[in-house]
């Protein structure tokens, strides 16, 4: 009898933990449902999405831990707290207080990497100009988690950035502004070409002006330098953030690149990629995009999906990839930008016009069959995806 009650209880014993694994294995898997619905609202793009939420199981104990930048995703997954009482929810709503800070900085350089995680080895994942306003979501280390005007995510190092506070962005909203307006060029200690060279500079940086002598401006970088800058290789940040696109401005701005050297994730008239390119030339003409090709794509009004330029208006862009099949979803690799007469500038290898005419010797035999569409961006400026500067909420704090 003995023997027939121990077989009895260890047969409990295994219907009992076999039932709680059961149970257990179905709440995280329903709890994991829960937060990817939640993610597919909040942060279907984590390029452009701060999430980095995940389940966690311990001695049996299940909790939710993880990092979201946005005040509604924060609210919707501690409203799961109601629904899974017995799971521990340790979830940051980031940036997190701080009185001293305003979450804002500028870079620094002329150009400064943006990379996947914090070693100068990581993957560059794009570039921000002089004088971009970026908000600061959390520090590593030497490294800050910041987010660009276009909303992307990514690392940068200490060196690249100088904090505001409100003394120092209060100053810098009443201060002039302008933006350097040649590829390439340099700032000087004194007003004279022939001085100690300050700093590089490229198209798109941000100054602001203290003072002018002659034919130079005389401007203050984030961390204080001082230089020179010429008058007549700069516009005003007010005229930049006024301008609206038209195609013929567009090409103008687009033809000053060409011959850049082509570079992942280059986002300046150094070194630039594909979409950073296109991106370059909407924003010397007023308007932000977003930061890749495959989100470019997504934005503003679908033209044509054939291989064929009597549709387009200078200023279009065209998409290349893969296009959608039953068994593979699209992809966009690519992206150029129509410039009239069948032809389009983009960045291969380096900036360069190609023609969409299979007559001419710059076309591309290959192109035809990756095109995917194109998208006319020219009165489409209203959006979250396609932004005039000034409605920009980063670029809102320089005024």
């Amino acid at each position: 009898m003995r023997i027939k009650h121990l077989v009895i209880f260890l047969i409990a014993i295994v219907i009992f933990v076999s039932c709680s694994e059961t149970n257990e294995s179905s709440l995280v898997s329903e709890i994991t449902g829960s937060i990817d619905s939640l993610k597919q609202i909040y942060a279907p793009d984590t390029r452009i999405a701060l999430w980095t939420v995940s389940i966690k199981k311990n001695d049996a104990a299940i909790s939710v831990a993880g990092e979201v930048g946005d005040n509604n995703a924060y609210t919707a997954l501690l409203s799961l707290k109601t629904k899974f009482p017995s799971v521990k929810f340790y979830v940051i709503l980031l940036p997190e207080s701080n009185p001293k800070s305003t979450h804002f900085a500028l870079i620094n350089n002329s150009v400064s990497s943006i990379r996947r995680k914090t070693t100068r080895s990581s993957e560059m994942l794009t570039q921000a100009l002089l004088g971009t306003p970026v908000k600061v979501f959390k520090k590593k280390g030497d490294w800050y988690l910041i987010q660009t005007p276009n909303q992307y995510f990514g690392w940068i190092n200490k060196a690249d950035i100088i904090m505001l506070n409100a003394a120092r962005l209060h100053k810098l909203q009443n201060e002039r502004k302008i933006v350097f307006n040649r590829q390439y060029g340099f700032s000087y200690s004194k007003p004279d070409n022939h001085s100690q060279v300050v700093s590089d500079l490229v198209i798109g940086d941000i100054l602001p002006v203290t003072g002018n002598k002659n034919q130079y401006y005389k401007v203050e970088y984030p961390d204080g330098r001082i230089a020179f800058v010429r008058k007549d290789e700069v516009i005003n940040f007010q005229t930049l953030i006024g301008r609206k696109p038209t195609g013929k401005g567009l090409v103008q701005t687009a033809l000053k690149f060409n011959g850049i050297p082509y570079l992942w994730g280059g986002f300046s008239s150094k070194a630039i990629d594909c979409s950073g390119f296109t991106s370059n030339i909407y924003f010397m003409n007023g308007i932000i995009l977003q930061r890749d090709a495959s989100q470019q794509t997504k934005s503003g009004k679908e033209i044509t999906t054939d291989f064929d330029f009597t549709k387009l208006k200078p200023g279009d862009l065209l998409f290349f990839g893969r296009r959608a099949t039953d068994s593979l979803p699209e992809k966009v690799t690519h992206v150029a930008m129509y410039i009239g007469d069948g032809e389009f500038i983009h960045s291969s290898g380096k900036v360069r016009l190609s023609s969409m005419d299979s007559t001419k010797s710059n076309f591309i035999p290959s192109y035809p069959s990756r095109f995917v569409r194109a998208v006319r961006i020219i009165g489409q400026e209203n959006g979250k995806t396609i932004q005039r500067i000034k409605n920009n909420d980063f670029y809102k704090i320089l005024r």
